[in-house]
């Protein structure tokens, strides 16, 4: 009988070296914004409560004795494939095409206090040369960042240079995920953190993606430059009693050339919103924002607004754990012609693929209801179906696309009704580092788009495979 125990105690000790490793975590998902990753736990291997990773070697390179001084590397390739039929609701334009986004970063940490972040994009299309879709190979965030703790688990950070920032829900700004250059600004941003509380003051230049090597220019100190200008402060609180987290901000907006419905120049917009968002009992999600703006056009005063709400119930308790959702949206158009005033509202820098990969519409001068319904069948897998209706808010104003560029002028057309859109989305996820999704999109044209033009329905199709590291 010992003999047989003696036998057994090498696979005893095999199964209880398992047991141990499985109870250790998987390591930390990777995140949208890779700057904000951190691989400190891998100063400590042994220690860590974090399975291991094929990427660790590269993701802590120690520089010095001591471990606090090392390097992150890490990086991106993303194909898509794309069909259009009716592109712009144009007969004549259906399209086949294949685009790829490359990147890679490195995260050179200097002690507690300081780091270095470096990033390269590199954007193909096979069609043609598009705006934010093609880039040879450029700086798309460089910026130096200073760390500074304070008492009672406070940090002050401040970060300075090219750099991308997504605030909020994104309604104003969005990191350009859909295409493949992300969006990033050349900017000064000064970060406040206190527990669930976090402030943010910014001021900087939207970074315009050109086509070749390295030609995207500094621009925050060129007087000359006629990138959009961004600033503003951004709060993010919780309150007291008081369920969900708050957002409370302040953005202005610059650019030397703007194009409405009825007016162009030089635009000079500031924004004061409010949004809410969090859960409310087992079920309930919510996610609401109010935006008042106001400024000047050229000769016009602006005054536009936004009112956004997003509710979900989730039925975590069934089996695919199914999530039926409502949102409604109104983003105000420009009321009358010339009349001295502009209340088409902007949105800014807002993600082109807000209302699908399409990126056919943008939200102005829109009044939307979209009824959603999403799954997860397995843990991996994640179902997304849309239906979104979209009218024109009001009959004075044109139909916009992204960027803030006129789709169809209103030309006196009383129609409101832009169409339906029917949308779906899954996204399987086989391990850490590898998605694939799957977008559809299908636009019927409605009574405006028939009075103002080509109104061909258009459908669009974009698998997309995703690998990180």
């Amino acid at each position: 009988m010992k003999y047989f125990l003696l036998f057994l105690f090498p696979f005893c000790f095999i199964e209880f070296s398992i047991a141990q490793e499985q109870t250790k975590q998987e390591p930390p998902a990777l995140k949208m914004t890779r700057a904000e990753e951190d691989y400190l736990y891998l100063k400590n291997k042994e220690n860590s409560p974090f399975e291991k990773d094929f990427f660790d070697a590269i993701k802590y390179i120690p520089l010095e004795q001591s471990g606090n001084i090392y390097l992150s590397l890490g990086g991106q390739f993303r194909p898509r494939f794309e069909h259009y039929s009716n592109r712009f609701w144009s007969a004549e334009i259906d399209q086949d095409f294949y685009t790829q986004r490359l990147a890679f970063h490195t995260n050179l940490v200097l002690g507690k206090h300081f780091r270095l972040f470096g990033e390269l994009y590199h954007g193909y299309t096979s069609h043609e040369k598009e705006f934010a879709g093609y880039d040879v190979l450029d700086v798309f965030q460089a910026f130096a960042e200073i760390k500074i703790p304070l008492k009672d688990k406070q940090k002050l950070i401040f970060r300075f240079g090219r750099q991308e920032m997504g605030l909020g829900a994104t309604r104003l700004i969005g990191i350009r995920e859909g295409p493949n250059i992300r969006r990033s600004y050349d900017m000064g941003r000064l970060i406040f953190a206190k527990g669930k509380t976090k402030i943010q003051a910014f001021y900087g230049k939207e970074v315009r993606p050109l086509f070749e090597a390295f030609d995207n220019e500094f621009s925050l100190f060129d007087n000359d430059a006629t990138n959009p200008q961004i600033g503003g402060v951004y709060t993010q609180f919780p309150i007291k009693g008081l369920n969900g987290m708050n957002e409370l901000y302040y953005l202005s907006f610059q650019v030397d050339h703007a194009v409405f419905n009825d007016a162009s120049g030089e635009e000079v917009r500031h924004t004061i919103g409010l949004r809410r968002f969090g859960k409310i009992g087992t079920h309930w999600k919510y996610n609401s924002e109010i935006i008042y703006q106001f400024g000047g056009l050229g000769d016009n005063n602006i005054g536009a607004f936004s009112i956004d709400t997003d509710w979900h119930y989730e039925l975590n308790e069934t089996k695919w754990k199914w999530s039926p959702g409502l949102k409604l949206e109104y983003a105000s158009g420009d009321r009358a012609f010339n009349d001295g005033k502009i209340n088409s509202f902007n949105p800014m820098f807002v993600n082109p693929a807000y209302y699908s990969l399409a990126a056919t519409i943008t939200p102005v001068n829109i009044f939307g209801i979209h009824p959603s319904l999403s799954a997860r069948p397995t843990e991996k897998l994640k179902l997304y179906i849309e239906w979104a209706i979209f009218w024109r808010a009001s009959e004075n104003d044109a139909l916009y696309r992204p960027t803030r560029f006129i789709n169809r002028p209103a030309n006196g057309l009383e129609a409101k009704n832009i169409g339906h859109q029917f949308g779906g989305k899954a996204q399987f996820e086989v391990n850490r580092h590898l998605s694939l999704d799957l977008d559809l999109s299908y636009f019927i044209a409605g009574k405006f788009l028939e009075d103002s033009g080509e109104a061909e329905n258009i459908f669009h199709v974009a698998p997309t495979f995703n690998y990180r590291f």
